[in-house]
């Protein structure tokens, strides 16, 4: 019965083209993650196999720990450029040329841009170019210090969090271990960069699949025939919540996998050790960009069965497919409208919305914090937990609702 589940989803022109589109837009988000910028030594841009190549090489070169001497090789080299005849030339051709011998090193003076900034929630591209090898010691010191200036500052992170989560994340930034390892990251944060998209594009195109497995025998009005069969209400209902849950699970993990196979196969998976504030460079969270993939894997795929149990549900509901099919946009889109003018007012619920789960890799940058007495915890764990929980009593809730449908 599941198997028959599965062919009336996929049967219809409207199953089929959503394939269609799902493949179109990985492909599409694919393409855009894999264009990625060389610069060559005579200031011309190239992209390709051969330029993500001639990139990585140079990043390469500078992997190790971060520790004070690279840092200073770092500033020592940044300088080194700046006083170029290209980099002080107002020809565009030259400054490119110019740019093209900080590509190896420019993650770590993106990162030195971030510690020596006039402040935590500032950030100034040419901050890095007026630093001396003298500034090199300070640099995980200014991390914790940038964060404990903005908590204490009124009108700024002084409002925002209580004493107690001001410690906690002090405390996260503190104990964070240093040196940093530092490698090429760039298959890493090409596919944060562009995880989001996928997963909600994936959301959407399983959301409306799911619309239609209890709402189609209302709309060829089978649904009489259905019910009075021997075993309708019983095996029929449970092999439409299993063909919704073995749907998602497959698409949603062919989809992500296939989409970081081809990102980290292209680019490399070097990097997969580094903290994640590499990358991410304000995130409270001590994990590596390989546990930050995990976790986003794991946050898209809830995301996806929450979303869709929700579908399912309203759809058990209203026998209605087009009034279900428009749960998803709404769960992923809504929050998005009132974080605008509703901001101070809804934080703490707009912080775990199923949308949060859709967009993982952002989610590890926020501060979003709970307090329950004086145990403070962070956004991430109670997001992973508490969906695992609801998504395991909706798809339940679909058996139990469509098994009890009375026709009218």
């Amino acid at each position: 019965m599941v198997k028959y589940e599965l062919k009336k989803m996929f049967g219809r022109p409207l199953g089929r083209l959503s394939l269609v589109v799902l493949a179109a837009a990985l492909a599409v988000t694919c393409f855009f993650a894999l264009r990625v910028p060389y610069v060559n030594d005579q200031g011309e841009t190239e992209y390709g196999l051969a330029a993500i190549h001639q990139l990585r090489a140079t990043q390469k070169a500078w992997a190790g720990p971060l520790d004070e001497a690279k840092l200073r090789a770092v500033i020592e080299a940044n300088n080194a450029v700046n006083a170029s005849p290209e980099a002080q030339s107002d020809d565009v051709q030259k400054l490119n040329m110019a740019f093209s011998r900080k590509q190896g090193f420019n993650p770590i003076r993106d990162l030195l841009n971030s510690a020596y900034a006039e402040g935590f929630r500032t950030y100034d591209y040419y901050r890095a170019d007026s630093l001396t090898l003298d500034d090199a010691p300070a640099f995980y010191e200014n991390r914790t210090a940038l964060l404990a200036g903005w908590l204490a500052a009124e009108g700024e992170g002084e409002e925002q969090f209580t004493p107690a989560e001001k410690t906690w994340l002090l405390d996260q930034y503190r104990t964070l271990e240093s040196p940093w390892q530092m490698d090429c990251f760039l298959g890493w944060q090409q596919l944060f960069e562009y995880a989001p998209t996928v997963v909600m594009v994936t959301a959407l195109v399983l959301g409306f699949l799911a619309a239609g497995i209890f709402s189609c025998e209302g709309q060829w009005k089978a649904d009489a025939i259905f019910f009075t069969t021997r075993h309708g209400r019983d095996k029929g209902s449970a092999a439409k919540v299993w063909a919704g849950f073995l749907v998602v699970t497959a698409l949603y993990w062919l989809v992500f996998l296939l989409f970081s196979g081809l990102v980290l196969g292209v680019l490399g998976t070097d990097g997969g050790a580094c903290p994640i504030q590499v990358y991410l460079w304000k995130s409270p969270y001590q994990i590596t960009l390989l546990q930050a993939w995990g976790l986003i894997a794991l946050g898209g795929y809830l995301g996806c069965l929450f979303l869709s149990a929700v579908t399912m549900l309203v759809s058990a509901k209203t026998g209605s497919g087009m009034v279900s099919a428009v749960i998803p946009f709404i769960l992923i889109f809504l929050p998005a409208l009132l974080l605008g003018d509703m901001r101070d007012l809804l934080q703490a619920v707009l912080g775990l919305l199923p949308d949060r789960l859709l967009q993982f890799s952002r989610q590890l940058t926020y501060f979003d914090l709970y307090q329950l007495g004086d145990l403070v915890i962070p956004a991430v764990p109670i997001l992973l937990g508490m969906y695992s929980v609801l998504t395991l009593l909706l798809f339940p809730a679909c058996y139990l609702l469509y098994r009890r449908k009375q026709l009218r």
